[in-house]
């Protein structure tokens, strides 16, 4: 998780903003079941009542009031009211009413409470048609037997009584039920616009962030792949990079959208629902219970899951590996018609591949139908319970309504977690799999004050260099001595494995050396950076790589060329014929890897590209295999004609003794050792290894 911090931290204003506009969603949220249930409940049930005191009462419902008043209550309860006489007019929650007998207008909080019980008694004396001109105390006692099962909670009388009282006095009790809903259904619509809009710029700022980061990591992630040498990559399959590069970087944005919305969105949810919940004790215990479930069920799903996490995302792996194998080699796959064992080589994988996603889907899947099952039993059980608390008057139907919705919440806001612990292990697979990356050294790096190299071109030194890969036993190269000048052409022949490559791989440091040091202009190249020196050489690989676009753009590889400069680099290797050949010429599209040329062509190209650089070194890799004799003879030609203009330096490494043996200088290798240097004359006299190839191409004649 610090990986996914550290590239968060540019962004902590905007995570501030999401945390402030899923606080505001949450509370928007959790307003409109408060509002649901007041309509329900003052508006629908009580018909927009809401005081506990009438605001007007007539003269006669008054004094049936004050009868089950004490005399001390009864002085304090007139004075709480004003008197206002037959044909008066009055405003009432906006009516103007032309009163047609005496009535009392409320005017002083201060004697609800002495109001309470006597309004409790008058209502229940009319519901049960008791006449209130028996004996008070007699009265009382028979009412009071029937307020037991009220539980001390009077209000929803209260409010029916409101009602009553004001039909009394001529008020349409009509107008304010409607007023009072539409006032509170336009409260509801404003905050639930507020919400839609905080959620739009939650998510819209989550998911920007999120795929910002993306971008960010997955070019941390290719510029951290471009520097490393070949110690690193062999760490790494090309699969595995791929995969990593992409699938892995999207999981990562997936979880950081997560964590900005349902992360934080839970949480905040469920602790605001819970708090909202309490609000009613006595069927709270039914929210607990459901938790309980859910909780329980988490913890054994996320047990058996998490382990086949990291398994799928080897087998992805594993999968575009022998993809890739598949399409690289599909031709030779064809011609020794292997199709079936491919076939069964990927259904191996493919199929261990579809029994552990299967088996984590189906996991994730039993998630679904027992929540539904927790929020159904739940909504049942509410409905079951607090339909006994209405039932004794200590709820309302609104709160039975708001309490589900509230529950309803904390179960969806539990859910969330139990996702998030499904997807998060999932998730820091891949981030796990990127920081591997990420926090690879490397094993050839520049130094903190790197020396210059100069402009001319200078000798190339090789002082008893010997290089071992990593891991390796043995050495493949030991004491390798010898200096290349400028304007000299130097070459290296030997049997397959014996070092050649090698060599050419420890000039531009694509491995450092293991012992020993290797030199140019005087300077020993780990002292100066990797881009000057790369600077300095011209290469053309063993294996001819073309990209993807056209000729030009594969020769100047992102330099920009004069004419001069790129007709001077296609007419040295060779390569007019090429262009000519193709309808669009040097603008002919090049498919990915070159397959729609040949190896010659492929070769001739990748030679064009070193030679457009105009470096101090040229550097050919066994790039002249492909090339018939006649070719090979023109492209030395104007090699030559170019290394005396230049001064430049040559190496070359290769098996056809025609193509070296014109070299100043050839080194004959042999297991990792120069057995054998000198001219191609030199070399026939002295050394056996050199003349057992030579013999084994051409004929004494040819080699005269």
């Amino acid at each position: 998780m610090k990986l996914i911090f550290k590239y968060l931290k540019p962004y902590a204003l905007i995570v501030v903003a999401i945390i402030l506009f899923t606080i505001l969603q949450v509370q928007t949220e959790l307003s409109l079941p408060e509002y649901m249930s007041k309509i329900v409940s003052n508006g629908i049930q009580y018909g927009g009542i809401e005081e506990k005191v009438p605001t007007v009462i007539s003269a006669d419902d008054m004094n049936d009031i004050l009868l089950f008043a004490s005399e001390s209550d009864k002085n304090k309860i007139l004075q709480g009211f004003e008197l206002i006489g037959k044909g008066s007019t009055i405003n009432i929650d906006k009516q103007e009413l032309i009163l047609d007998k005496d009535v009392y207008l409320y005017k002083s909080d201060e004697i609800s409470d002495l109001l309470e019980m006597p309004l409790v008694y008058t209502y229940l004396a009319r519901a049960n048609n008791i006449s209130l001109s028996d004996d008070i105390n007699n009265i009382k006692k028979t009412l009071d037997e029937k307020l037991v099962s009220l539980q001390d909670n009077h209000e929803s009388l209260i409010r029916v009584f409101i009602k009553d009282l004001y039909t009394n006095i001529g008020i349409k009790t009509d107008n304010i039920q409607n007023s009072y809903i539409l006032r509170t259904g336009l409260v509801m619509l404003l905050i639930a616009a507020i919400g839609v809009v905080v959620q739009l710029c939650g998510t819209y700022l989550s998911s920007k962030t999120a795929a910002k980061i993306a971008a960010t990591m997955r070019k941390d992630v290719f510029e951290k792949v471009e520097s490393f040498s070949s110690s690193e990559f062999s760490k790494f399959s090309t699969s595995s990079l791929i995969t990593r590069t992409g699938n892995d970087v999207t999981k990562i944005q997936q979880l950081i959208q997560m964590m900005l919305r349902m992360m934080l969105m839970a949480p905040i949810m469920g602790t605001s629902a819970v708090a909202r919940v309490l609000r009613y004790p006595n069927i709270s215990w039914l929210l607990i219970v459901a938790i309980g479930i859910m909780v329980v069920t988490m913890i054994v799903l996320v047990i058996f899951a998490i382990p086949k996490f990291e398994v799928v995302q080897k087998l992805t792996d594993r999968i575009n590996s022998i993809m890739r194998e598949f399409l690289d080699g599909m031709l030779v796959i064809r011609a020794f018609n292997s199709q079936e064992v491919e076939e069964e080589k990927f259904d191996d994988v493919n199929s261990e591949f579809k029994r552990t996603e299967l088996f984590v889907s189906n996991l994730m899947n039993i998630i679904g139908p027992i929540m539904t099952f927790v929020m159904n039993g739940l909504t049942v059980a509410i409905t079951w319970f607090a339909a006994k608390q209405i039932d004794i008057d200590a709820m309302t139907i609104g709160d039975m309504m708001a309490f589900s919705q509230y529950a309803m919440h904390v179960v969806m806001s539990f859910m969330f977690v139990t996702m998030l612990f499904f997807m998060i292990p999932r998730s820091l697979v891949s981030v796990r799999r990127i920081k591997e990356i990420l926090d690879t050294e490397n094993t050839i790096v520049d130094k903190d004050n790197p020396e210059l190299l100069p402009e001319e071109n200078g000798e190339l030194v090789f002082d008893n260099v010997s290089f071992k890969y990593p891991g390796a036993q043995e050495s493949v190269l030991e004491n390798i001595n010898f200096i290349a000048k400028p304007g000299q052409t130097l070459a290296f022949i030997g049997s397959t494995g014996s070092g050649k490559s090698t060599i050419i791989k420890l000039i531009p440091r694509l491995f450092d050396v293991t012992s020993g040091s290797i030199s140019y202009c005087g300077k020993d190249i780990r002292d100066v950076s990797q881009k000057q020196l790369h600077d300095k050489i011209g290469y053309a690989s063993q294996q001819a790589l073309l990209f993807t676009g056209d000729i030009k753009s594969n020769i100047e590889f992102g330099r920009e060329l004069s004419k001069q400069e790129l007709d001077e680099a296609i007419r040295i290797s060779q390569s007019e014929n090429i262009i000519l050949e193709k309808q669009d010429g040097i603008n002919e599209q090049i498919s990915q890897g070159g397959t729609n040329v040949s190896g010659g062509q492929k070769q001739r190209l990748s030679i064009a590209r070193a030679l457009a650089q105009k470096k101090n070194i040229y550097i050919f890799d066994d790039c002249f295999s492909a090339l018939d004799y006649e070719t090979d003879k023109k492209l030395r030609k104007s090699l030559n004609e170019l290394i005396e203009k230049t001064k430049a330096t040559v190496i070359i490494v290769a098996q056809r003794i025609a193509t070296i043996k014109n070299a100043d200088k050839i080194f004959v290798l042999d297991e990792g050792k120069i057995v054998g240097e000198g001219s191609h004359s030199e070399l026939l006299k002295n050394c056996d290894v050199y003349k057992q190839i030579a013999y084994s191409q051409l004929s004494k004649e040819e080699l005269a």
